[in-house]
């Protein structure tokens, strides 16, 4: 019924512009209203989108993923029914000139293809999100955004990096963010400070802990930031833990609980040490974490 009535309004406007010269171009002019009509049908569903999503919190990434997935189709409908239009031979040639196209397109660009449906991937299993800090093969910092195309790191020297979500999905992830109920759970311990013992006085670190600690609830997030140190198999190592133990100890106070360390692994000519701290904002690790990190490398050599 409805291609009835777009055939007879193609016959009207060709009656019409018959006189001008016109004629020939009627059924394209037809397209006109449709093709207003749509766009219009368009604008109102993206910003009633738009509009929902600020409503109910949904992040940036998600409202710009869900938005580029409508404008695909509504340019798919578009497209449609601008090959419903036109003429059969000459929509043989379209078909077959944008197969050509997208194949073109397709090998120029499937970098950045790979780059959408890895976006796809980061947006919907969410192995991390923004404000999260996260080391990303070589790459480590706080996340400022997350597209369908590129994931942005702002690095501990303050610049931004454009990572290729591609990128993102082959590399090695960690991401720093952990539940304090979880992070005591998986340590063995009950969310109650037991790392020290309140009735003991000789520990006066608990009740600088517990002041830490108190405006923490079961489900609020922290951040456990390690790093390493690679020392000489040559150095002594009873003096290197007691180095690195009293330098635990030293920068107690700066973080939610004393930073702590651990042998990690060794090679033929080198040891290696992973140490740990905690803290609530991670650009805290950009500071605080840093002189840790610096003071940490000093350790003595002999």
């Amino acid at each position: 019924m409805l291609q009835d009535i777009f055939s007879d309004f193609i016959t009207y406007l060709t009656s019409l512009l018959g006189p001008s010269g016109l004629g020939n171009y009627a059924g394209f002019i037809a397209l006109i209203p449709f093709f207003i009509i749509l766009y219009i049908f368009y604008l109102i569903v993206i910003r009633s989108i738009k509009m929902s999503f600020k409503k109910v919190g949904m992040p940036r990434e998600a409202t710009g993923g869900t938005i580029f997935g409508i404008r695909l189709f509504f340019f798919s409908i578009a497209l449609l029914i601008f090959l419903s239009a036109v003429g059969e031979s000459i929509a043989q040639y379209v078909v077959a000139g944008g197969a050509l196209i997208g194949t073109a397109i397709g090998l120029a660009f499937s970098r950045a293809l790979s780059n959408i449906v890895s976006g796809l991937y980061v947006l919907v299993a969410r192995p991390f999100r923004v404000g999260d800090y996260i080391r990303l093969g070589e790459t480590e910092g706080i996340v400022l955004e997350i597209t369908l195309n590129y994931t942005r790191v702002l690095r501990i020297d303050h610049t931004r990096q454009f990572v290729p979500n591609s990128t993102t999905i082959d590399s090695r992830l960690t991401n720093f963010r952990v539940r304090i109920d979880d992070y005591f759970d998986e340590r063995g311990m009950s969310y109650k400070h037991e790392i020290f013992d309140p009735d003991d006085d000789k520990d006066s670190r608990f009740q600088d802990v517990v002041e830490k600690l108190k405006f923490l609830t079961r489900g609020d997030e922290v951040y456990r930031y390690t790093f390493d140190i690679e020392v000489e198999r040559t150095c002594s190592q009873p003096k290197l833990e007691e180095f690195f133990s009293s330098l635990c100890t030293k920068w107690s106070e700066a973080f939610i609980l004393p930073p702590e360390y651990f042998f990690w692994s060794s090679t033929a000519t080198t040891m290696i040490y992973r140490f740990a701290f905690i803290v609530t904002d991670p650009k805290e690790i950009f500071n605080e974490g840093q002189r840790f990190r610096s003071e940490a490398a000093r350790y003595p050599e002999k």
